[in-house]
């Protein structure tokens, strides 16, 4: 655990699944806000449980939340130094990465997968009766598109992307999922993949 203080106001950080978590509580009250309220707003994917040392060091379970989770909260303040407190919690995650040499692609890797972890969810809301083929269904179209797009022989995963490539594939994926839901929508004829196929030309590979 590490505790950071802001304009006066104490914040602990936790290390969780690879990642710098809040509690939930100290941003609340950096921000004026009630930590029922918050979580009621904030989907389960950016809030834990955890166990965190109190001010006496006894390990007390709290709520914690991720980057994503943050961010969120901030814009809930209306609180006239948020903005200020959300520089200064990018600033501070930023450092926390670098002392245990978490940087650059691995970052960007680590929004990424949120990226597509919302992506999903937005598909699962948006169809009747959302399986796990839609999103397997999903997720190929939108790395066969890249892999088009980057002139390749054949598909590749996720894992294999460069970051370019993951940056292009983010949007993508955006899009097919919209397709996908506008199409059960209204029962439209036709193929999702064909669409974003021809919406990504080549371009070459970096």
């Amino acid at each position: 655990m590490r505790t950071e203080t802001w304009n006066g106001y104490t914040i602990r950080f936790v290390e969780y699944q690879g990642e710098w978590w809040a509690v939930l509580a100290d941003i609340a009250k950096a921000l004026d806000l009630n930590p029922k309220f918050i979580k009621q707003r904030l989907g389960d994917e950016v809030v834990s449980n955890n166990h965190v040392a109190d001010s006496l060091g006894r390990q007390q379970e709290m709520l914690i939340v991720n980057e994503f989770g943050i961010y969120e909260t901030i814009f809930s303040s209306r609180k006239q130094e948020a903005k200020a407190f959300k520089l200064w919690v990018f600033e501070t995650i930023k450092q926390l990465r670098q002392s245990i040499g978490l940087e650059g692609f691995q970052v960007f890797r680590m929004f990424d997968k949120e990226h597509q972890k919302q992506a999903m969810n937005r598909l699962v809301d948006g169809l009747q009766n959302a399986t796990k083929k839609d999103l397997i269904k999903a997720n190929t179209i939108a790395n066969k598109a890249v892999s088009n797009k980057y002139g390749l022989p054949k598909m590749i995963s996720k894992n294999e992307m460069t970051e370019n490539m993951l940056r292009d594939r983010e949007p993508i994926l955006d899009e097919t999922v919209e397709l996908i839901k506008v199409k059960e929508k209204y029962g439209l004829n036709f193929s999702v993949s064909e669409a974003i196929y021809n919406q990504n030309t080549i371009k070459k590979a970096q």
